[in-house]
């Protein structure tokens, strides 16, 4: 995840792929939702697997974080204790709001990242000719389809 934090790597990424210029967004996303689990499911595992018979490995939590995430919640397994149900509450809101961000990223159409000179807005349609904000003529780079 830090290493797509990279402003260097980022660069390097968009010039020497069209594909993930393309799907940066998605890619990101992506990332950020599968870094959420892991991290969540390491933190399940390494809460639980000692007072918890229902948590004996890490799929055991793994499979907690995604039912929780999902909001699924089957009621098979399920977390002992007040830290227990506060690491659930933290999967639940911070899982949905990374999901619905990773499903708004896959269904919005595309946008070119092109700051206008005039008002500052970062993101125009592919194909804008005019800020939508301001109405100052915009230059945007086009590379063309691959």
């Amino acid at each position: 995840m830090r290493l797509l934090r990279s402003y260097r790597l980022l660069s390097r990424l968009r010039q020497d792929f069209a594909f993930f210029r393309r799907n940066e967004q998605t890619i990101v996303a992506v990332t950020n939702l599968a870094v959420f689990v892991f991290v969540m499911t390491a933190l399940v595992y390494e809460t639980q697997h000692q007072t918890n018979d229902k948590i004996q490995n890490y799929v055991d939590a793994l499979y907690f974080t995604v039912t929780t995430l999902t909001t699924t919640g089957f009621g098979d397994v399920t977390l002992n204790g007040s830290a227990g149900k506060l690491i659930s509450v933290l999967i639940m809101i911070f899982g949905v709001s990374l999901f619905l961000r990773l499903v708004q990223v896959l269904f919005r159409p595309r946008k070119v990242e092109f700051e206008c000179p005039g008002c500052g807005l970062n993101r125009h349609e592919q194909d804008a000719v005019h800020c939508k904000a301001c109405g100052r003529l915009l230059h945007i780079v086009n590379e063309g389809e691959d």
